[in-house]
């Protein structure tokens, strides 16, 4: 009976001591969660300075949040967040559901960056965060003990999403690496729900169309258009050479063999 109780009180220590140790580490393990999955989603490397939460009030903090940039463009980062301030509505929230009632994000730095072969950084970054969408894992049937181990994924309910005071870095390398900073409206979202993946993937795609609309007011994309078009124009012309100069070589041999065969005949 005493040892019973002396293995009781053990394993009772054991316990009190990781959780402890769990809630006492709660912002690194959090930190480390993002910096790896986020970095998995988007292919590219994501960077946290810092996490605070508080569970009690429901409330977190992340600071100095950064997205690099894809392998091919000049700028370092796709987007510094500086601080996002997040709601989270404990009484919806369970182990298959995460509830925030507000994603609050103020003063972010956005860039958009079209690179030599038309490509935009961003687009790209969203290309990568749908690219496992509906992937299956593997081409044959699964077993029971395989999916036995496998859970649904955590799925999001975010009542409202904010960004605001953003600025904006557009650059062209096309336009001999013309930079425009900018400023961008506030873009408010409600009732986003789905995986982080999906949740991630709806708010960047409008993100690119919120910074795509204000790029277009400042002409950007009219000088784009332009530029294409002067390019297709000089294809245009080199094409139209290169034929040109292969009818004139055709025709030079041609002459030849008219030149050969009169002087074969002649004979």
């Amino acid at each position: 009976m005493r040892k019973t109780l002396i293995a009781m009180i053990v394993v009772l220590i054991v316990v009190v001591v990781a959780v402890f140790y769990v809630f006492s580490n709660l912002d690194a393990i959090v930190e480390a969660a993002i910096e790896q999955y986020g970095t998995e989603a988007v292919k590219t490397s994501v960077q946290v300075e810092g996490v605070a939460i508080k569970l009690t009030e429901g409330a977190a903090a992340i600071q100095g949040l950064t997205v690099a940039n894809p392998d091919g463009f000049s700028l370092p980062h796709a987007f510094s967040l500086g601080e996002i301030a997040v709601d989270i509505n404990l009484e919806k929230t369970d182990k298959e559901l995460i509830a925030i009632d507000a994603i609050r994000i103020a003063a972010p730095q956005v860039f958009y960056e079209i690179n030599a072969e038309g490509q935009a950084s961003l687009n790209i970054l969203a290309d990568n965060l749908g690219s496992d969408s509906g992937a299956s894992s593997s081409t044959s049937a699964p077993d029971e003990s395989s999916t036995a181990e496998q859970t649904a994924p955590i799925r999001l309910d975010i009542a409202r999403f904010e960004l605001k005071e953003a600025s904006l870095r557009a650059k062209a390398v096309p336009l001999d690496n013309k930079a425009y900073d900018l400023k961008l409206p506030a873009l408010v979202l409600t009732n986003l729900q789905g995986t982080p993946e999906q949740i991630s993937k709806q708010v960047l795609d409008r993100l690119i169309d919120h910074a795509r609309a204000e790029i277009k007011k400042q002409g950007l994309d009219k000088e784009l258009t332009k530029l294409k078009a002067k390019a297709q124009q000089n294809i245009d012309e080199e094409r139209a050479k290169l034929e040109q100069k292969a009818d004139e070589v055709l025709e030079e041999q041609k002459q030849e063999a008219e030149d050969k065969l009169k002087n074969l005949l002649n004979r």
